[in-house]
C-alpha cells in the first residue's frame, strides 16, 4: 500500500471549470490554486507537493501567500504535476499539451518557390507533420497572440509554429470564453472589465512577439481585426479603461503601420502611423511616436535613417524605458557605421550602457526582441561597417553563439549577413559565401526584406568575383530581391 505522498494526484475535472479557478488561473495565484485543490479535491499539503516538486512547507506558504510563483518552468512543473488540463493550461499562460511530443524533422523548411505568402503557416505546419499538404490553413491568429503575449519566456520559432499547429478551430474552441467575454465588451462599455483589457494588452504582446517570426503577410489581417476591436471599444470606454486601451492600440497601431509598409500599402501605414499619434497623445505615453520613428528609419537610408532614430529618441523620457534607448542608439550607431562615421562607436557603448539597466520583457510591447543575442547582432553589424576587425571577430563569435538555442529567423538572417561581409572583408570567400547562402535561405523563409538589406553589401563583394558559387548566389541573390521588394521587414 503507497504512503499518503506517493498516492497519484486525481483532480475531478470539473474543478477546472470552476470560476473560482479560473480566477486563480488568470492571475497565476498557485496559493489560491493549491486551496481549492485542497478544498474540492481532499488532496493534502504532502501529496500535493509530491506531484509538483516541492516540500510540504513550500506548498504550505504558497497556500498562506507567504511565497508566490514566478518562473515559468515551476508554472509548467504545476501543470504537468497536477495533470492540468489544455484550457486550464492556456488560462495559465502555458502552451496546450496537445503539443507535447512533436519534433521538428532534420530536413530544414524549403525555400519559397511561389507559394502565396498567407500560405506560410500551412507550408510550415507540413513541414512539422501536423498537417497533410492539401490541408486549409485555419489557425486561430488573434487566439494565437493572446496565448504568445501571455508566455513569459522568449518564444522561439519552434514553439510558435508548434502553437501554431496545434491551434486549429477544433483546438481553439476549448479556451472561448476570451473571446465570449470581448463579445461582451463590445456589446456595451458597461461589459468592459479588468480582465477583458488585460487579455487585450496581452493579445497586443504577442503580435509584436509573432512579428519576430512570421512574415507580414501572416500577421497583418489578424492584426487590423485587432485594432478593430479596440477601436470599438474605446467609444464610451470608461475613463478607468481608456488609457489602457489608449495605449494598447497605439502599440498595436506602430506594428500594424510597419507591417502595411512592408506589404507595399504606404497608404495605409500612413493612416496606421495618425493612429499611432493620437493613441500616443490620449494614453498620455509619448513614447508610442518613439517606437512609429523608429521602424520608419529602417525604411530610409543615410542621413535621413538618422533623423528619424533622431526624432525617436526626442519622445523618451529623462529616466526609464532602457530597453526602448538601448535600441534607439543602436539604431543610430548602424547606421552612423553604414556612412563610416566612427561616432556609431561611442553609440554604441551607450546602448550596451543602456541596456544594463534594460527590462525588455517588463517594459514596452515592442521591446520584447531586445536581449543578450539582439544587442551582440548589432555589435556585429556596426563593427563590420566600420571595418573594426578584431571587434568584428569578437562580436561575431558572440551573435553566432545567440543562433544555437535561439529561432528568431531574421536576427540570424542579418546575424549570417554580417558574419558573410565580415568574411568577404578578410579575404575568406568560401565561407562568406556558406554564411551568405545561410542569411539568404533565412530571409527567403520569413520574407524578411531586413535580412536583404544587410545582404546588400554582400551583394557588391560578390560582383567581382568568379568562383561559380559566388555568382550562382549573386543571382540568387538579385532574382529575391526583385520578387520581394526592397522594403523593410
Amino acid at each position: 500500500m503507497p504512503a499518503d505522498g506517493a498516492e497519484p494526484v486525481v483532480i475531478p475535472a470539473d474543478l477546472w471549470q470552476r470560476p473560482d479557478m479560473h480566477t486563480a488561473l488568470t492571475n497565476r495565484d498557485i496559493g489560491h490554486l493549491f486551496r481549492l485543490v485542497r478544498q474540492y479535491a481532499g488532496i493534502s499539503q504532502t501529496r500535493i507537493g509530491v506531484a509538483v516538486g516541492f516540500s510540504q512547507g513550500k506548498v504550505s506558504e504558497y497556500m498562506t501567500d507567504k511565497a508566490q510563483v514566478t518562473a515559468l518552468d515551476v508554472f509548467e512543473r504545476i501543470a504537468e504535476g497536477l495533470g492540468m488540463p489544455d484550457p486550464a493550461r492556456v488560462t495559465l499562460g502555458l502552451a496546450p499539451r496537445i503539443l507535447t511530443g512533436v519534433t521538428l524533422p532534420p530536413t530544414p523548411i524549403p525555400p519559397r518557390d511561389g507559394t502565396p505568402a498567407s500560405s506560410l503557416l500551412s507550408v510550415e505546419q507540413v513541414v512539422i507533420g501536423s498537417r497533410q499538404p492539401d490541408d486549409t490553413c485555419d489557425v486561430d491568429m488573434l487566439t494565437l497572440a493572446w496565448i504568445v503575449g501571455r508566455l513569459d519566456a522568449h518564444v522561439d520559432r519552434r514553439t510558435m509554429l508548434l502553437l501554431a499547429a496545434g491551434l486549429t478551430a477544433k483546438a481553439a474552441t476549448s479556451i472561448t470564453d476570451p473571446w465570449e467575454r470581448l463579445t461582451r465588451a463590445l456589446a456595451g462599455p458597461q461589459a468592459l472589465d479588468e480582465e477583458t483589457v488585460e487579455r487585450l494588452e496581452a493579445r497586443t504582446i504577442g503580435f509584436h512577439r509573432l512579428e519576430y517570426e512570421l512574415p507580414a503577410s501572416a500577421l497583418y489581417q489578424g492584426l487590423t481585426s485587432h485594432l478593430n476591436e479596440l477601436s470599438s471599444l474605446l467609444h464610451g470606454a470608461p475613463e478607468r479603461f481608456r488609457r489602457r486601451l489608449a495605449a494598447t492600440a497605439g502599440e498595436a497601431a506602430t506594428l500594424a503601420s510597419w507591417l502595411a509598409w512592408d506589404l507595399k500599402r504606404p497608404a495605409q501605414s500612413a493612416s496606421f502611423d495618425r493612429v499611432s499619434v493620437l493613441a500616443a497623445e490620449e494614453s498620455g505615453h509619448p513614447i508610442i511616436q518613439a517606437c512609429t520613428h523608429a521602424y520608419r528609419s529602417y525604411a530610409r537610408e543615410g542621413r535621413a535613417a538618422i533623423e528619424a532614430v533622431r526624432q525617436a529618441q526626442q519622445f523618451l523620457p529623462a529616466q526609464g524605458d532602457d530597453a526602448t534607448r538601448a535600441w534607439l542608439l543602436c539604431l543610430e550607431a548602424e547606421h552612423l557605421a553604414t556612412m563610416g562615421d566612427r561616432q556609431a562607436a561611442e553609440r554604441l557603448r551607450q546602448a550596451e550602457e543602456a541596456f544594463d539597466h534594460a527590462r525588455p520583457h517588463r517594459e514596452r510591447a515592442w521591446t520584447r526582441f531586445l536581449d543578450a543575442g539582439r544587442m551582440a547582432a548589432f555589435q556585429l553589424s556596426v563593427h563590420v561597417r566600420l571595418g573594426d576587425e578584431r571587434q568584428v571577430i569578437a562580436a561575431g563569435q558572440q551573435a553566432l553563439s545567440s543562433v544555437d538555442d535561439d529561432g528568431d529567423h531574421k536576427r540570424i538572417a542579418v546575424i549570417y549577413a554580417d558574419v558573410a561581409q565580415a568574411q568577404f572583408q578578410i579575404g575568406d570567400i568560401p565561407t562568406g559565401v556558406t554564411y551568405a547562402r545561410r542569411a539568404l535561405d533565412t530571409a527567403q523563409r520569413t520574407e524578411s526584406t531586413w535580412g536583404l538589406q544587410h545582404l546588400s553589401t554582400v551583394e557588391k563583394a560578390l560582383a567581382s568575383q568568379q568562383d561559380p558559387a559566388a555568382r550562382e548566389l549573386l543571382s540568387d541573390l538579385v532574382s529575391t530581391r526583385r520578387a520581394l521588394g526592397s522594403s523593410p521587414a
